[in-house]
């Protein structure tokens, strides 16, 4: 099995290592070099602290040399107090720059450079190659003759002790590189471990195990807006996988039934002969069957289609009291067979849908005008503050406890002549617009079903709409 090196190391643990590496390296490399320049500076500073003391000793003892002859002739005069002093070279030049007194360490060439009672800082390299740093400076024989005075340090000491510092340096940012890598890798792994749980109690949940959920006390701080999410949508995949379950139940309930019957008639006109006209009549029969039948099924399709549509919808701006008064005239002959009266109160203009406003507006007023007693009145109110429609009417029947149940597929009141669907379809419909359908029971027993076609005021509607 071949490893998938470029996906690898995108992954987090080889970030975060490479991250505390380059890190530490950065971090090394500016302390080395701050380090490093400033041992090279304290080195400096104190050689010159030291060439300025000599200096000081070398002019008064100068002070008490008679001549320039007797300074030849007896150099230990000042060369005695070298004697202690490693890396220290003297050297004495008069104006015509000959050497008076000299170190035996072979100096830079020397040079009369005129110099007043401040010291000048010197450099060179002898002839090995050598570094060397000094001070000149005046001085002033018994005599009143000036000399140039010089103390020396070898550099090569010093560049020895700086460069064996800088490779200790450079070995203990390596270390230190190669253990922060170390150490981070360790720490993600241990900071990864709750990812780990959880990544395997998500791997762990199965189609028929929806309803667990990651354990957010595994998660991080940070990982638990994550964890919330998933366990969120981990509850809207239930709610749609017991949705989809209920519906194949109900579909499947309801179906039992007219095939049931259909499926009877057809067994007993096929177990004998039969005339035509009793043929005719099973057909009319199976004909009503499947008519039923095929309404269920274009209700359930229209229910499950507006209940998981997201799409907006093609609303237009609407005279719904003139809806209204168009559905009420389609169901004039049916109030008037069940001795009902409708009153329609209010005007009321909202972007909707037409077609499903229609919709709406026939199961509203056809379970208004089928459950409700003779002789009843059934009132539509058009409320502009709701905003939409509320359809008001005395129930023929008991009413479930609670009302929310009004809206359950196939819940069916009264002779059972519907097929439950209507006010669910009704509800789909007004959550589609953004708003709600919901029942409530006044106090004179009368039934109000109430749907609002906005979840704010119109024009958020209908920008929502458009």
């Amino acid at each position: 099995m071949k490893t998938d090196w470029r996906r690898a190391w995108r992954g987090l643990t080889p970030r975060v290592v490479l991250g505390f590496a380059a890190l530490t390296a950065a971090l090394m490399v500016a302390c080395g070099v701050y380090l490093y320049q400033a041992l090279r500076l304290e080195l400096g500073a104190r050689d010159r602290d030291e060439q300025r003391g000599k200096i000081v000793l070398f002019r008064q003892a100068l002070a008490g040399v008679s001549d320039a002859g007797m300074l030849r002739r007896n150099p230990d005069w000042l060369t005695h107090f070298m004697v202690g002093h490693d890396g220290l070279a003297l050297r004495v030049l008069d104006a015509r720059a000959a050497v008076l007194v000299d170190s035996p360490a072979a100096l830079p060439p020397g040079l009369w450079r005129g110099l007043d009672e401040t010291p000048a800082r010197l450099s060179g390299h002898d002839a090995h190659g050598h570094p060397w740093q000094g001070l000149a400076a005046r001085a002033t024989l018994a005599d009143g003759q000036a000399v140039q005075l010089e103390i020396w340090r070898d550099g090569h000491d010093q560049e020895a002790l700086l460069a064996q510092y800088r490779n200790h340096l450079l070995w203990a940012g390596a270390l230190a590189t190669l253990v922060a890598a170390a150490l981070g890798g360790a720490l993600v792994r241990h900071s990864l471990r709750p990812l780990a749980a959880l990544t395997a109690a998500a791997m762990a949940i199965r189609p028929d195990t929806l309803n667990q959920r990651l354990d957010a006390s595994l998660a991080p701080a940070e990982l638990l807006g994550l964890v919330n999410a998933f366990n969120d949508a981990l509850a809207r995949l239930d709610a749609a996988f017991a949705r989809l379950s209920d519906y194949a139940a109900d579909l499947a309930h309801e179906m039992r039934t007219p095939l049931g019957i259909l499926l009877g008639q057809t067994q007993v006109a096929l177990s004998r002969g039969r005339s035509l006209a009793e043929y005719q009549q099973v057909l009319a029969d199976n004909a009503e069957e499947l008519e039923r039948l095929a309404r269920t099924v274009n209700d359930l399709l229209f229910l499950a289609k507006t209940e998981h549509s997201e799409a907006a919808l093609a609303c237009e701006w609407l005279d719904v009291r003139q809806e209204v008064d168009e559905v009420c005239e389609f169901f004039a002959l049916l109030a008037e067979e069940r001795d009902i009266q409708v009153q329609v109160e209010g005007a009321l203009r909202l972007p909707v849908a037409r077609a499903a406003l229609r919709r709406l507006l026939n199961n509203l007023l056809s379970n208004a005008i089928r459950y409700s007693p003779p002789g009843s009145v059934v009132r539509v109110a058009l409320d502009a503050r709701l905003p939409g429609v509320a359809v008001n009417n005395p129930p023929a029947a008991p009413l479930p406890e609670p009302l929310t149940m009004l809206f359950e597929r196939f819940y069916s009141q009264g002779d059972g002549n519907g097929h439950g669907l209507g006010l669910p379809i009704a509800r789909a419909i007004a959550r589609q617009h953004g708003g709600e359908l919901r029942a409530s029971l006044g106090d004179d027993g009368r039934l109000t079903l109430a749907a609002q076609l906005a979840a704010s005021a119109s024009l958020v509607q209908a920008r929502r709409c458009s």
